[in-house]
């Protein structure tokens, strides 16, 4: 019996010291790389609501020029906490209406809102003209910006611009706050 354990091979794995080493490293690469995932999830929230407020916007001016009837999404204050945007259409008789099939959509209350667009009372519209244009263009008066807090550092792009100009086109611009 006992030459039997003499010629056994020792048996494989590891030591708990190893263990514990690979497990700090582990540790270690997690606490230097968890800013930059923040950072990370921080930016594409950020640039995931601009690009649904862009696509909402084509999707209002398409509305406009397929059923050539005068459509405009309007920006208003809820509760004084955060901002929301329905498309409307406008009726024979002059009021406007909400456009079927256009769900209200909401803008965090996390990030900081400009809007430029003109304003009916406490409302900001951009309306589209059964040719696609923006009838309403001011060259001070055409955009919303988007800005994340949590990206206001020296070097980094916190802002989102979309601009809407006199032919119906929307721009998108990535740009540092000042």
């Amino acid at each position: 019996m006992k030459k039997y354990f003499q010629n056994r091979p020792a048996a494989g794995g590891f030591t708990l010291i190893e263990i514990l080493v690979v497990i700090g490293i582990m540790g270690i690469l997690m606490i230097v790389s968890y800013p930059s995932i923040l950072n990370i999830m921080e930016t594409r929230d950020l640039e995931n609501t601009t690009r649904q407020i862009q696509t909402y916007l084509q999707q209002t001016k398409l509305q406009a020029v397929s059923t050539r009837i005068v459509h405009r999404v309007r920006f208003f204050r809820v509760d004084d906490s955060y901002w929301a945007y329905d498309m409307e259409r406008l009726q024979i008789d002059g009021t406007w209406i909400k456009a079927q099939n256009a769900p209200r959509k909401t803008i965090s209350n996390l990030l900081n809102v400009t809007i430029t667009f003109p304003a009916v009372g406490d409302d900001h519209i951009a309306i589209f003209s059964p040719l696609g244009t923006f009838p309403q263009f001011d060259i001070n008066q055409n955009s919303i910006t988007l800005q994340n807090p949590k990206l206001d550092r020296p070097g980094q792009m916190d802002e989102r611009v979309l601009s809407i100009f006199m032919g119906g086109s929307i721009q998108y611009v990535k740009r540092m706050s000042t």
